[in-house]
């Protein structure tokens, strides 16, 4: 009789199996964490270089639509005269323009940089048609 009481008694989980459970998946979960850590800033870095090649690639549209050689510095930015602009969390990006010789009837060579505290996050190249000057007949 006294056998089959003490085998009754050692069925299921006893707290101490519980809490060794509870300690290995506490030691899985630290584990996992760096990771989780390091693709949360890998996300917010691509996301910062997205928001900055959207804005080149708005303003290369934008130059290309009304090219102009007197008002491509402007909507560009130079590196005389940067351009700011802030995305949807408030975080400011810089853009500036390195622009080739301008003339009617040209393409125009144009390197664009967008920078962020000083860190280049972006780049691109574009070539600009300006059309030359409306032929008027006498």
């Amino acid at each position: 009789m006294a056998n089959q009481r003490n085998q009754g008694s050692e069925d299921g989980l006893g707290l101490v199996e519980v809490v060794i459970a509870m300690f290995l998946l506490a030691l899985v979960a630290v584990s996992l964490l760096p990771a989780l850590v390091n693709g949360l800033r890998f996300s917010a870095q691509q996301s910062s270089v997205a928001t900055a090649t959207r804005q080149l690639n708005g303003l290369i549209d934008q130059v290309r639509q009304s090219p102009d050689c007197a008002t491509m510095g402007s909507i560009l930015g130079t590196a005389a005269t940067p351009r700011t602009f802030l995305d949807g969390h408030g975080n400011s990006y810089t853009t500036q323009a390195a622009i080739g010789s301008c003339s009617k009837g040209s393409t125009v060579s144009i390197h664009l940089t967008a920078t962020q505290g000083g860190n280049a996050l972006a780049a691109a190249d574009a070539l600009v048609i300006v059309p030359p000057d409306p032929v008027t007949s006498p």
